[in-house]
């Protein structure tokens, strides 16, 4: 019985993603789709895991922040997850696709921005502080979605020489 539900299962998912895939291949030949379906990955992760964390060895307390811990920064982060996997959707309108990638650039940063903000107003002093490596995924994740518009606009541009030229 259970052979047969994992096959069964198998089989509707790879058709699921054959009907799926027939519209993502298109974008994927795309190398900023790439780097903007990379940078959702990141903000994943970020969501997922404590950025900073404070530590006091006399009593052994740990305090750990996350993004997902306060809700502004939480709504923040989810808008923009949003704004950067839905950009890859957007690929027949190029311009639309940039000026909504540069607003998720500007929201990653205001987000980490608050995120600083919300652990500099508490009061931890006599702890030592930890910064994890999903601290930095949010620059990782500006660059990238740079590196997206930078391409968007190189694919803008050769559209652009190629109607001039009929």
């Amino acid at each position: 019985m259970c052979k047969i539900s994992s096959h069964f299962a198998f089989v509707s998912i790879f058709f699921l993603l054959l009907l799926l895939g027939l519209n993502f291949i298109k974008m994927i030949q795309r190398i900023q789709t790439v780097y903007l379906f990379i940078s959702v990955i990141f903000l994943l992760l970020v969501a997922c895991n404590d950025c900073i964390k404070f530590f006091n060895a006399e009593t052994i307390d740990v305090c750990s922040y996350s993004v997902m811990d306060f809700p502004v920064t939480m709504t923040i982060h989810i808008i923009i997850m949003l704004l950067t996997f839905g950009s890859i959707f957007l690929y027949k309108n190029r311009v639309r696709q940039m000026r909504v990638i540069s607003l998720a650039i500007i929201l990653i940063l205001l987000n980490s921005a608050a995120v600083a903000a919300y652990v500099a107003t508490d009061n931890f002093d006599g702890y030592g502080i930890s910064i994890t490596w999903a601290t930095f995924m949010p620059i990782v994740s500006i660059i990238l979605d740079m590196l997206a518009v930078k391409a968007i606009g190189v694919d803008e541009a050769k559209i652009r020489s190629l109607n001039r030229l009929r």
